[in-house]
């Protein structure tokens, strides 16, 4: 059960306090900030919790709280972060000297991000793209791996594009209202313009 009623407060410059009621003393509780996991399994004597998270006070953040009835309930969060730096993966040329990555955004020209030397035996590269894509809304980024041998010769090994597009936004208020007959539901999600 996702619960949307807590209070955030400073705990300091690093940290904060969160503060909430579980449905149950018995419930196990987990916490989310921006997807991912941050603290739980967490079992209380009492329904009324609080607990510190490294977060800075200035920072924006979707926070999450699940308070599950059992300990191997294990929620998933309902927030995702797009993924601005995806893998990129090739096969190694033999007489390479060295790889380099270009990148492109949407019209904008090809820019040089990654050049390294060759790692000898290895015959698969796979690195996380080493800048944050960022941007808004939905772009397209193409990305362009070469290998340069030791006279300096160039051979392209591999092209491919990446569409990158944030996730609608969460909404801030789901309604839950009796609809036209037995057993329907009108459900009414209010969501941020942005």
């Amino acid at each position: 059960m996702l619960t949307t009623d807590f209070q955030i407060s400073v705990a300091d410059a690093q940290h904060i306090l969160l503060v909430w009621t579980a449905p149950a003393a018995s419930s196990v509780s987990w916490v989310f900030v921006n997807g991912k996991h941050a603290r739980g399994p967490l079992q209380f004597a009492t329904a009324e919790r609080s607990v510190r998270i490294a977060l800075s006070s200035s920072a924006r953040a979707v926070i999450e709280i699940h308070d599950m009835p059992n300990i191997s309930d294990v929620p998933d969060p309902t927030y995702t972060i797009p993924n601005r730096r995806p893998t990129i993966i090739w096969n190694a040329v033999t007489d390479a000297a060295r790889y380099r990555i270009y990148h492109r955004e949407a019209d904008s020209d090809e820019v040089l991000i990654f050049d390294k030397p060759a790692t000898q035996g290895l015959s698969r590269y796979e690195i996380t793209c080493p800048i944050d894509l960022g941007g808004n809304g939905a772009v397209w980024h193409s990305f362009r791996v070469e290998s340069v041998d030791a006279y300096g010769n160039v051979s392209t090994r591999d092209a491919f594009s990446f569409l990158l597009f944030d996730l609608p936004a969460m909404p801030t208020e789901v309604t839950i209202t009796e609809g036209s007959g037995a057993g329907l539901y009108d459900i009414t999600l209010e969501v941020p313009s942005a």
